[in-house]
């Protein structure tokens, strides 16, 4: 018996999907029809049961969508980073998650921090996010002050500028705030200082700061340090020399400008204390610069012929003020002077000095010095 053969068609198959998907979806109204007709039936007999059970799910989809799904991650970068600054509404701080896509709906997030009594607890910091998270750790991590710290190092000798430029590079800070801040005789009497501004104060050390920190508060934390490193056995030893605190880190950041070698510290304090318990002027180049703007060079002669109250070539004493931010060793040799009656000190190109009693052999020392270079050159 021969059997004849049919051919499927495109048209055959096409019918078949279409009459399967029919099906599919005919039995889909049924069960949905039926689901609402149990569900009105159900709300009629026991309404407040019915809409309990609609709050509850509610609710339980809000909290999962607070806390177990992700936040839809929209950025090229992970993480991400948000900076809080110092003194910012929680409102400021939505806007910055609205602008880097972490939230959409700024006004549910600032009604649940009002609802938790958050609103005035979030830290001044960076905060870093990455894939993954909810908006519920999110939001912990805000209120936990999860904020990264950066190691900021002040080398000594560093001038309020310098530092300035340092903390803009580190942390973003606004450099030309802190120079006003530092500069501000109010806020410098405000920490017990008898003095115009910071310079001199702003102890130098290695700091843990977080972006967004203010400056004022910066400042308070470097002043702080200095204050505690100027301790009372410190105090107890200026007194002994008839040294104010001023004039102690004034002569100190004098040695820390000109000290290069650590064994030349209470050497170069030597020559300062002698100079002017004799009426010599100090005639200290630092100084001169310090007067100057933008001066990153060897001085020129006429230069030191310059007015200012800073030029001890013009002016006797120490000079108005520190010209940097001396580190502990050299506060400890401004106070403990070396025991020698050098007068003078010229460098030998290398960091070290020749000291010499007399000025007749302080010319000798800077005519072989300038031998030497010359034979260098």
């Amino acid at each position: 018996m021969k059997l004849n053969s049919v051919h499927i068609t495109i048209t055959d198959w096409l019918l078949f999907l279409l009459t399967t998907c029919m099906i599919f979806l005919s039995s889909l109204l049924l069960v949905i029809s039926g689901a609402i007709y149990y569900l009105i039936r159900f709300a009629r007999r026991k309404p407040f049961l019915f809409i309990s059970s609609v709050f509850l799910l509610v609710i339980f989809y809000a909290l999962a969508q607070w806390m177990i799904v992700p936040i839809p991650w929209t950025a090229k970068e992970d993480p991400i980073f948000v900076i809080v600054k110092e003194g910012d509404s929680m409102s400021q701080v939505i806007g910055r998650l609205q602008q880097v896509n972490l939230i959409k709906s700024g006004t549910g997030f600032l009604i649940l921090t009002e609802l938790l009594d958050k609103d005035q607890h979030i830290r001044a910091g960076k905060y870093s996010f990455s894939k993954g998270i909810t908006s519920y750790k999110l939001l912990r991590e805000l209120f936990r002050g999860k904020v990264i710290l950066k190691d900021v190092i002040i080398p000594e000798g560093s001038t309020v500028k310098e530092i300035a430029g340092i903390l803009k590079r580190e942390i973003q800070m606004d450099s030309a705030e802190f120079v006003r801040v530092a500069e501000n005789g109010q806020i410098a009497r405000s920490m017990n200082l008898p003095v115009s501004n910071l310079e001199g104060y702003l102890f130098p050390e290695t700091y843990k700061l977080t972006w967004g920190i203010s400056p004022e508060k910066v400042a308070r934390i470097m002043v702080g340090q200095f204050q505690r490193i100027f301790s009372d056995s410190l105090l107890k030893r200026a007194r002994e020399i008839n040294f104010s605190i001023p004039e102690v880190i004034t002569l100190a950041s004098l040695i820390e400008a000109e000290a290069k070698e650590e064994n030349e510290r209470a050497v170069i304090s030597a020559v300062y204390h002698n100079r002017l318990r004799m009426g010599m002027l100090l005639q200290a180049c630092p100084t001169v610069t310090y007067g100057l703007p933008d001066v990153d060079r060897p001085l020129l002669l006429r230069e030191l012929e310059r007015d200012s109250p800073y030029n001890t070539y013009k002016y006797p004493g120490l000079p108005p003020g520190p010209i940097c931010n001396p580190g502990k060793a050299s506060i400890i040799a401004a106070l403990y002077p070396a025991d020698v009656r050098y007068l003078y000190f010229v460098s030998k190109g290398d960091g070290s000095h020749i000291f010499s009693m007399t000025l007749t052999e302080h010319n000798r020392a800077k005519n072989r010095i300038k031998q030497v270079l010359k034979k260098q050159t």
